[in-house]
């Protein structure tokens, strides 16, 4: 049994040679041995190509499934991080004026408020401001920056840390 996995694993157009020793020894070899009379034996029913180049194939086409299922899986993840960040992206922002109610704040609130609007602010490109009981007006985008320091200033005093007690 040694001997024929030793000859699947050798070319398909490799020679063996026997021999026996002083002893009566077999033995086989895939050159010839000096001093000897080594006789070149017959292969047969040996395929055309040994069983570490069908490993090697084998090999390189499970390599090359991987590859492909990997690259594929990339693109699905991809493709959903994409419709993801897409369905975010028509999403409007949490708008924090819109929820209100006419009951007091606790400062807390009041800063988590404040912070919701600058945010708000920051990502509505184009914002609209109303006063009183006027139709709303859009803001130019220098406007909008003016606003959002305004608002990030007065968060900085009362919710930051030169807040008061």
């Amino acid at each position: 049994m040694p001997f024929l996995l030793a000859l699947s694993t050798l070319p398909a157009q490799a020679e063996i040679y026997k021999w026996t020793d002083a002893n009566g020894k077999i033995h086989y070899s895939d050159r010839p041995q000096d001093g000897v009379d080594a006789k070149v034996q017959p292969m047969r029913g040996v395929q055309a190509t040994s069983s570490t180049a069908a490993a090697k194939d084998d090999w390189r086409e499970r390599e090359q499934a991987s590859r492909k299922n990997w690259l594929r899986q990339t693109a699905l993840e991809r493709r959903a991080a994409s419709q993801e960040e897409s369905a975010k992206a028509k999403q409007e922002p949490y708008y924090p004026s819109a929820n209100r109610s006419n009951n007091a704040m606790s400062d807390e609130e009041l800063c988590t408020r404040d912070r919701q609007q600058i945010e708000y602010a920051e990502k509505t490109k184009h914002l609209s401001i109303t006063h009183g009981g006027n139709s709303p007006q859009r803001l130019t985008e220098a406007q909008r920056q003016e606003v959002i320091l305004e608002r990030k200033t007065n968060h900085a005093l009362t919710c930051g840390s030169g807040r008061r007690h």
